[in-house]
């Protein structure tokens, strides 16, 4: 009896052990899952984020470009002031009007960075440095966003008064192109507006002054534009490295 009790009581221990060893199994391979799970929704997210920041690199570049050209455009409007030449060149002014008035603004596109900070899923990435990235990247824009409306503000309700009582600015028409006017559906004027400039030494003066602070306003964002694609490259070369490191 005493051997058939100590029998029972191995084999009992040993059921016991097994049980044990299949709940840590068990638990082990659900734990392995889960992380796989975590993985895959990483690698998900940080591939969905860099689209996005490679889709504002894009977008970015094109902006600059166009602001350049305004930039551009204010330099040499001033160089023509300055050499006492804006009635000797109307034509030459009509177009860089026209161009100092097609200032671009960023848009940058959110959905996916804005949804992962907003709804918590900023957990999921693991690289702290990236979290870090993509948590300040919303209030980068929001921090740019002041500089863009003081510009659109200045130039509706400063520089454009004094250029309608001045310039015929109908004359832009006849080379109008807008970037977006894909199938060139715009219909524009044919004819030269029949007003000629007329700038006294005081409108000189002013018209200087306008261009100067409508090219000061405008600078900043060309500043931060440059800034912010500085962040955008830096953070895309971030994702692509974490995502190398998961392959």
């Amino acid at each position: 009896m005493e051997n058939k009790t100590g029998k029972y009581f191995k084999y009992a221990i040993g059921e016991i052990i097994l049980v044990v060893i299949g709940i840590l199994l068990a638990l082990q391979i659900n734990s392995w899952n889960q992380q796989r799970i975590e993985d895959k929704q990483e690698v998900e997210l940080l591939t969905s984020i860099k689209d996005e920041f490679q889709h504002n690199l894009s977008e970015l570049n094109q902006s600059i470009e166009v602001n350049n050209k305004v930039t551009k455009s204010c330099v040499k409007l001033t160089d023509l002031i300055r050499a006492d030449s804006i009635v000797k060149v109307p034509e030459i002014v009509d177009q860089l009007l026209v161009n100092i008035g097609g200032f671009s603004s960023f848009d940058a596109r959110i959905g996916i960075t804005g949804e992962v900070v907003n709804s918590g899923k900023l957990s999921i990435l693991k690289n702290k440095r990236i979290r870090t990235q993509i948590g300040n990247w919303l209030t980068l824009l929001a921090d740019c966003e002041e500089d863009i409306l003081f510009r659109s503000d200045n130039y509706t309700l400063n520089l454009m008064p004094f250029l309608m009582k001045r310039f015929p600015l109908a004359n832009g028409e006849l080379t109008k192109k807008l970037e977006f006017d894909k199938g060139n559906y715009l219909i524009t004027y044919k004819e030269k507006s029949p007003f000629e400039l007329n700038l006294s030494l005081d409108d000189l003066l002013e018209f200087e002054n306008q261009v100067w602070h409508h090219k000061h306003n405008h600078d900043y964002i060309v500043i931060n534009e440059l800034n912010v694609r500085d962040f955008v490259s830096t953070t895309i070369k971030m994702l692509e490295e974490e995502l190398e490191k998961k392959e």
